[in-house]
């Protein structure tokens, strides 16, 4: 495998990154870079555009062998890169900082792979847009273009810096957790600040809120299920002597089962329409969106870690993490993994997620793929 070629396919994703649902020149070298890899390997593989930049490529080569199902998230989000970096965005205001470059590049590495060495193998490679909050895996299995297909195992990573290179992280169990992003509404009615009892204060009820929710969070849940609240943001009022009208409070929830987050968003409910009441108010609260779980095949994971051990790479037992990824639809409906790829370099200090200066190190894409090739190729 040509890893110069990979290299030079990493720096042209990290300089062309491109929001949910708008990955169209990602797609377009993605494409490119299939069609130089499969030239006259052309039979052995389909392409199939569920929706304008999402890409399914199916090879066939293993007679009546179920799929393997290999994924990789395309799309970047809003944040302006640090320029000191080896390779800058030149999209202004957008950039790879989840680092989905090296996820495409991992799986354009596999793919190369796969053309080159034609293995007697069933494969699915799907490049996924939309996952930063926009539901990309949901909307292509909702597509049905899987429908049609036997798929034994979905494999996918998500790099971090909180690894180093030679090293992976999962778990047997949710390594995921469910995100469900929330807007909470406090509607009052205005008047002067000199004449209080003439108003509804709606600020009052959201800080009242804001103060009380943990305290009922920590009153109500068990507390050995884990269910996180965080808000963010509060808009509210028009000037300072005008009791305000209206609030708006955005958060977000986390959790590990479905059932925790119902019980934790029912609290959350009821504590916005008690708080909005003293002050004569009234609340909504409004689901924006939201991922499931995502929870590892127990025999995969031990797959993974044979994987690793035979190619000298440290494979770490991580527990859940309270981060969402919407691969969860995936291992909803087949069995599945998905592991951390460590890109911190030995003595770096690491960088988070989102950050501006998040720049994880291409010498991890070796790594994964001696990672996903040994999961395709059953080399334990």
């Amino acid at each position: 495998m040509d890893i110069e070629r990979l290299r030079d396919l990493r720096r042209r994703l990290h300089e062309s990154p491109e929001r949910s649902f708008n990955e169209v020149h990602t797609a377009e070298i993605i494409i490119d870079f299939f069609n130089s890899v499969s030239k006259g390997k052309e039979s052995f593989f389909k392409v199939f555009r569920p929706f304008l930049t999402s890409i399914v490529i199916e090879y066939r080569n293993g007679g009546d062998k179920p799929f393997k199902l290999f994924r990789a998230d395309m799309d970047a989000i809003a944040v302006t890169e640090d320029p000191t970096h080896e390779i800058v965005s030149k999209n202004q205001g957008v950039m790879h900082a989840c680092g989905h470059d090296i996820h495409m590049t991992v799986l354009c590495g596999l793919l190369a792979f796969t053309a080159g060495n034609l293995p007697e193998k069933n494969i699915i490679f799907v490049f996924q847009p939309g996952e930063e909050g926009a539901g990309g895996a949901r909307k292509m299995i909702e597509s049905g273009v899987f429908d049609g297909y036997e798929i034994e195992s979905a494999h996918a990573l998500h790099v971090s810096d909180d690894f180093e290179v030679g090293e992976i992280a999962s778990n047997d169990n949710v390594l995921f957790a469910i995100p469900r992003e929330v807007d909470l509404e406090f509607f009052g009615k205005s008047g002067h600040a000199a004449f209080p009892e003439r108003g509804h204060d709606a600020l009052a009820a959201a800080a009242d809120f804001l103060c009380t929710i943990e305290h009922v969070i920590r009153k109500n849940l068990n507390p050995t299920n884990i269910f996180h609240a965080h808000f963010g943001k509060l808009t509210s009022g028009s000037a300072r002597n005008v009791t305000s009208d209206y609030s708006k409070i955005e958060g977000t929830l986390r959790s590990f089962t479905s059932e925790t987050m119902q019980e934790g968003t029912g609290l959350v409910r009821q504590t916005a329409e008690k708080c909005a009441g003293s002050y004569g108010c009234t609340s909504k609260l409004t689901v924006l969106g939201e991922y499931i779980e995502v929870e590892n095949s127990p025999e995969l994971f031990s797959k993974l870690q044979k994987t690793a051990e035979k190619n000298g790479i440290r494979c770490i037992y991580k527990k859940g993490d309270l981060v969402g990824e919407d691969f969860g639809y995936f291992t909803k409906r087949w069995s599945g993994i998905i592991f951390w790829l460590g890109t911190r370099r030995p003595g770096a200090e690491p960088q988070p997620l989102h950050s501006n200066r998040f720049f994880p190190s291409f010498e991890a894409v070796d790594v994964a793929l001696k990672i996903m090739t040994g999961m395709l190729m059953d080399n334990v």
